[in-house]
């Protein structure tokens, strides 16, 4: 789903802050560590199905309103509006950090405790939600790359959120309302007006969201497929992570020279060894040249010709995940 390949340095990392827990306010970090498919580490709102792990907010907010700072509760303090930023958009921060924009955070009552009146004064400027795509650690000063509409769009509308998870759940699952809010981004005292609004969608979708006392025999889903990416957009998007080879310089003379045989060899020795462990997990990183590879068990490369009685063990790249991310499926 690219669907645009546009990269644009739009701005830089003014600072950072993470919640450890919901007892205590944000506080302010030098060095923060995004989690592929995480969050950001030891905050609170580190869920690998949430699309609200981390909020990126506009200094001009602050300044134009005379906010303390941390009133918004972001993540990440930029020095440009982030109210124009797109969902589906992909930015770069830093030299590894790759961020999906979700959606623009609403502007909700809680704001009003931290600051007077706030949430009607707010407007667009509340801030952008995001997932992390691609870890890394983010540092205040850090350039921030928009790489363009790279991944999935989601609505601001709750309730089109709402629909879109709906519209995911296998025929044979239900969701459970709390799994819902989770997966959609609302707050979970949204609870109370699922029924209505599902009934309000039609009878498919109310069928397809059940309280937790439901003893309906069918199997309880958790959503974790809405953010599995096809290998084409996570491969995509890990090109955008590499270096580029200087200007005027044809890249296939590059080919290769960089190179020794012996660590050719070495080279092949690792992919070899990987691809050959009976007992491998259906995914694998490896490091190749600086960049970490996500090789894939049991993929055949396209156009090819091998007869099906003796496939070859090429697998798709695409962008790396944790270790642990098959642990996040189960």
């Amino acid at each position: 789903m690219l669907t645009s390949r546009c990269s644009v340095d739009i701005g830089h990392v003014k600072a950072l802050a993470v919640r450890r827990s919901r007892q205590e306010p944000p506080s302010t970090v030098a060095v923060a560590e995004a989690i592929t498919g995480l969050g950001l580490s030891k905050d609170v709102h580190s869920d690998p199905l949430s699309l609200r792990q981390i909020l990126l907010v506009g200094q001009g907010a602050y300044e134009d309103l005379g906010l303390p700072p941390l009133t918004l509760r972001e993540n990440i303090l930029l020095d440009f509006d982030t109210s124009s930023l797109s969902s589906g958009t992909v930015l770069r921060v830093g030299q590894d950090v790759l961020l999906w924009l979700t959606f623009q955070c609403e502007a909700c009552g809680h704001l009003n405790s931290h600051h007077d009146g706030l949430s009607k004064v707010i407007g667009t400027r509340r801030g952008v939600l995001a997932r992390v795509v691609n870890g890394g650690l983010i540092r205040a000063g850090d350039a921030v790359r928009n790489l363009g509409q790279l991944l999935p769009r989601w609505s601001d509308d709750w309730r089109k959120r709402v629909r879109m998870v709906l519209d995911a759940v296998p025929s044979t699952d239900v969701i459970e309302y709390k799994q819902l809010a989770r997966v959609a981004g609302v707050p979970s005292s949204y609870c109370r007006v699922f029924p209505r609004v599902t009934r309000e969608f039609g009878k498919t979708y109310f069928n397809k969201a059940v309280s937790v006392q439901s003893k309906t025999p069918k199997s309880r889903w958790l959503g974790a497929s809405l953010f599995e990416l096809p290998l084409s957009d996570h491969a995509s998007v890990e090109t955008l992570l590499l270096p580029r080879p200087p200007k005027n310089v044809n890249p296939s003379s590059l080919r290769g020279k960089n190179m020794t045989t012996v660590a050719q060899n070495n080279l092949k020795e690792q992919i070899v060894s990987i691809l050959s462990q009976g007992d491998m997990k259906q995914t694998q990183v490896l490091q190749l040249a600086g960049a970490k590879v996500l090789f894939t068990k049991g993929r055949m490369l396209k156009g090819d010709t091998t007869p099906e009685a003796e496939p070859k063990p090429y697998p798709t790249v695409a962008c790396a995940l944790p270790d642990d991310y098959d642990s996040w499926l189960s």
